[in-house]
């Protein structure tokens, strides 16, 4: 099997929770895909192996085409071996399954050997934590370094279990991709700030943000005690999360934010018991989505102000707007949140051009968020209703 040296470098890590960084043109992935395979080869046992990602069309897409390129490569694919309707690839008696986090079933179902979460960045902590707990021997976990992630907390302080790569560990990458890379780094070194992230993120494997991100921010240790509470969105879920976030007014454009929940499989009593747990969220006002006036009813009845939020053509842009008009503070232990502002970007067209569209997707927080911004600070923002995008 013809290997690249950021194969040998993944290789080398050793611990229960082994981490690899890596821009674009690493082989990271494919690495990691290959150790699996070579694994399983030699493997005297049995062994159950999940790789798992945000979403099935996600994985399809990438890693796991990419295992199935592998196998046909070195000559390993079988496929009465292979699995289609579960998923799966039995290789030596070893079991390799993929599956995305949005299939709750999987996700808290069966014990398995070894995990590799697939851009790991992009799914949150929660659903991390109920693989980990499933898992019996070692985790990979590998990310495009995009963003800011709870992933870093587990980087031991020696990086005895972390490896960050670049195009340079890939001796395989075609010519033409690498010029491009050579093109970006000379735009980069010319002060273009756009490609100046772009080179760090994606040539390099450094951390960094994705570019066009909907909302800026500002972390924040603890929420100031000059600050008024006004109210909490929520945003129904049971597949995908539950959430709650908990929103300060501060002066006239300061506005905090708090993560109060962000949980699925929640059933209505979960949810009436949380907030019957807070004071401020049980005294206070909570926008809901309105979909769901059912739940919005059982909340009232159990003496929970809570209403349904404002919807309607042009709602999500006038949220939108409404909160670009504040100064966004974020409490640093709402995880979640900051990870879906560093995701939450607009749609794009086949130009690479923004489109007035947000992605429907990393937004259960911020759509929460958004109803309580139409309810409640439609007229408060002397900068609101100004979407950044056109500027």
């Amino acid at each position: 099997m013809k290997v690249t040296s950021a194969f040998r470098k993944i290789a080398k890590l050793n611990d229960r929770i082994r981490i690899v960084q890596g821009a674009g043109g690493s082989s990271k992935t494919y690495s990691i895909l290959q150790y699996i395979i070579i694994l399983c080869t030699k493997a005297k046992r049995p062994l159950t192996i999940s790789i798992v990602s945000e979403s099935f069309p996600h994985l399809r897409r990438g890693a796991a085409k990419d295992l199935i390129d592998i196998l046909q490569i070195e000559n390993l694919y079988d496929e009465k071996f292979h699995n289609k309707t579960n998923s799966s690839y039995t290789l030596n008696g070893c079991t390799i399954e993929w599956f995305g986090v949005e299939d709750g079933a999987k996700l808290r179902g069966a014990r398995r050997d070894i995990l590799f979460v697939n851009e790991a960045n992009n799914i949150n902590r929660e659903a991390f934590t109920q693989l980990q707990i499933r898992t019996k021997e070692f985790i990979f976990l590998d990310y495009n370094p995009s963003h800011l992630s709870w992933i870093k907390e587990y980087i031991k302080e020696d990086k005895s279990n972390f490896v960050k790569l670049s195009y340079l560990d890939n001796e395989f990458l075609s010519d033409a991709v690498i010029e491009d890379y050579k093109q970006a780094i000379e735009k980069a070194e010319k002060g273009s700030t756009y490609w100046k992230n772009f080179v760090d993120v994606y040539v390099y494997g450094e951390e960094g943000q994705i570019d066009g991100c909907i909302y800026e921010y500002s972390l924040i240790d603890e929420i100031p005690i000059d600050s008024k509470y006004l109210g909490a969105g929520l945003d129904f879920g049971f597949n995908d999360p539950n959430a709650i976030p908990k929103v300060y007014l501060r002066g006239e454009k300061d506005l905090i934010v708090d993560e109060s929940l962000y949980k699925s499989g929640l059933v209505n009593n979960q949810i009436v018991s949380h907030i019957k747990g807070d004071i401020e969220l049980f005294q206070g006002l909570i926008i809901c989505d309105s979909v769901r006036p059912e739940i919005i009813a059982e909340l009232r009845n159990n003496r929970i102000s809570a209403k349904g939020a404002k919807k309607g053509p042009g709602s999500i842009l006038d949220g939108i707007g409404i909160l670009q008009g504040y100064n966004l503070f974020i409490t640093r232990r709402s995880e979640n949140l900051i990870n879906e502002l560093n995701n939450y970007t607009w749609e794009k067209d086949n130009n690479n051009e923004k489109l007035n569209t947000p992605i429907d997707k990393h937004n259960h927080l911020l759509d929460a968020l958004r109803y309580l911004a139409l309810d409640r600070l439609s007229s408060t923002s002397t900068r609101g209703n100004t979407l950044k995008w056109l500027n």
